[in-house]
């Protein structure tokens, strides 16, 4: 039904007799891969060969109102979610010179490098961009980003400033949880000159997780305020209700056309909470001979739990009230918080190597191998094969 449904809204969209011009657009992304071993799982892929994890399709309408008024729909479906069709993207521009744009509705958040493509799997040598920068739970925003693009003898340069509220399903501790960020601020900045680009991006609004069992240990450890000291600290510290998130990106790149170096860095840290201190970064670089592009990609991500930890050992493991079911409970709430903490420590890496085939212009083969390291626990490393084709139009 609600593939119907976004068919029919997009039909209705081309069929407008307000719209003078039309662009109607589109792409897919059809990747298959496993793990080479039958005990190994990383990204959704395990050692049974599926197309599911990242397999993309979409459908974008841009229609010109008048000179100066545009509306731009983007209609995608994702394996993961059994190919159902949703709107991405709905939003209106005005450009208000040659030089500045505004746009307002569900828009993509300039948050990476290839943002603005990041469904679009031609674009990049890659089948799918770095997950340790990439692999976050938004994309998408609904509010207001202002364009600003011009250029200074060699150099082309342009900034965004966007602000809203997203939405986005996550997870606390292997739990799902909703995830709300509002009062959003982001500003970006970038410039090219010839072969060299680089842009920065700082962002900052209050987040918020809500998963049931999460928030009620969550209020039961707060509920031993009384009788344990820091235990109400717990509670603040772990709760991530309006929080102050703030997250920074940089990147750069190197593009000579026969060869191409780049990197990009991300931190994320939501001040008071249980979610840790993130840290994120690729290098990757790549040949073009022809139509064939080898290339090889090497990322890191690292998660701070030292504030989480910090908590739990402020805490008594026991305690001895008199009652016996009391003791038990804060017994229990001490295990499950030390273990929570835990779990929020991150130290992974992955060396992907690959090859992409330009059949033709707007289709593309493509072939990756990825070697994944989790330092923490050997029992996670993963090694994953990932073919698929890339194809706009």
């Amino acid at each position: 039904m609600k593939k119907k449904l976004a068919i029919l809204s997009m039909a209705s969209l081309v069929a407008a007799p307000a719209i003078a011009e039309v662009q109607i657009n589109g792409f897919a992304n059809l990747i298959g891969g496993m793990t080479l071993d039958d005990n190994e799982s990383v990204y959704d892929y395990d050692s049974d060969f599926s197309f599911d994890p990242a397999s993309v399709f979409g459908l974008q309408v841009r229609g010109e109102i008048s000179d100066k008024l545009s509306a731009t729909a983007q209609v995608v479906g994702r394996g993961r979610d059994d190919y159902d069709a949703d709107f991405e993207w709905a939003y209106m521009t005005y450009n208000v010179s040659n030089t500045t744009s505004i746009s307002a509705g569900r828009i993509r958040m300039p948050l990476f490098k290839y943002s603005a493509s990041l469904d679009v799997g031609y674009s990049y040598h890659w089948l799918t961009p770095p997950d340790s920068v990439y692999g976050i739970d938004f994309n998408n925003i609904d509010g207001v980003r202002v364009d600003y693009s011009n250029y200074s003898g060699d150099w082309e340069y342009g900034a965004q400033f966007t602000t809203g509220r997203a939405q986005a399903d996550t997870t606390i501790s292997g739990t799902p949880a909703a995830l709300t960020l509002d009062n959003v601020l982001a500003v970006s900045f970038e410039a090219t000159r010839d072969w060299f680009s680089a842009r920065t991006l700082l962002a900052r609004g209050k987040t918020s997780a809500a998963n049931p069992e999460f928030d009620a240990f969550v209020d039961g450890a707060g509920q031993f305020g009384a009788v344990v000291p820091g235990a109400s600290a717990l509670a603040s510290g772990l709760r991530v209700e309006e929080d102050t998130g703030t997250f920074f990106e940089v990147a750069v790149g190197v593009d000579k056309y026969d060869w191409f170096v780049g990197a990009e860095y991300t931190q994320t840290e939501v001040d008071g909470s249980v979610i840790a201190d993130n840290k994120a970064w690729y290098v990757t670089a790549g040949l073009r001979f022809g139509k064939f592009t080898p290339h090889i990609t090497y990322e890191v991500e690292e998660a701070d739990n030292g504030a989480q930890l910090g908590l739990v050992a402020a805490l008594p493991p026991t305690i001895a009230t008199g009652d016996a079911v009391t003791d038990a409970t804060w017994s229990g709430i001490y295990q499950a918080a030390s273990g929570i903490a835990a779990q929020q420590n991150l130290d992974v890496s992955a060396v992907t190597a690959g090859l992409r085939y330009d059949v033709e212009p707007g289709l593309a083969l493509k072939a990756d191998v990825t070697w994944y390291s989790d330092d923490l626990n050997d029992l996670n490393d993963a090694t994953l094969l990932k073919v698929g084709v890339n194809y706009t139009f």
